[in-house]
């Protein structure tokens, strides 16, 4: 692992503590991982990775800058689970970085889409 992602690995785990679950980096041919917590290296998640990088290179941005200039560039992409939170560093047009977090780092925003979500089931009844 190069310099620049140990010192992103480091800012992860100071920030996120045990909370830190894994981190990813992929490119336009493969993957790697960075860090997973041990409880989490397990072959499930071997078999998992491959797919979330094929599935991460094709990502695109829900608004993109060409497209609408006033929000600028994406920095970051989140996609909150029930048991984790995911975010999506892109690094280029085929690579980046995925980290994977403890929903408990995320608690305001988890509470926040629940409550929203708890609104739009009511009121789609």
């Amino acid at each position: 692992m190069n310099d620049r992602y140990q010192g992103f690995v480091r800012l992860v785990e100071e920030q996120a503590g045990e909370n830190f679950r894994s981190a990813f980096r992929y490119d336009e041919d493969d993957w790697s991982a960075l860090y997973v917590r041990d409880d989490l290296a397990t072959a499930d998640l071997q078999q998992v990775v491959p797919g979330l990088a094929r599935r991460a290179r094709e990502a695109e941005p829900l608004v993109r800058e060409q497209d609408y200039e006033g929000l600028g560039p994406q920095r970051a992409s989140i996609s909150l689970h029930s048991e984790a939170v995911l975010i999506h560093f892109r690094e280029g047009e085929a690579g980046g970085v995925i980290v994977t977090l403890d929903k408990d780092v995320a608690r305001n925003l988890a509470d926040f889409v629940a409550r929203c979500e708890d609104i739009l089931e009511a009121s789609a009844d």
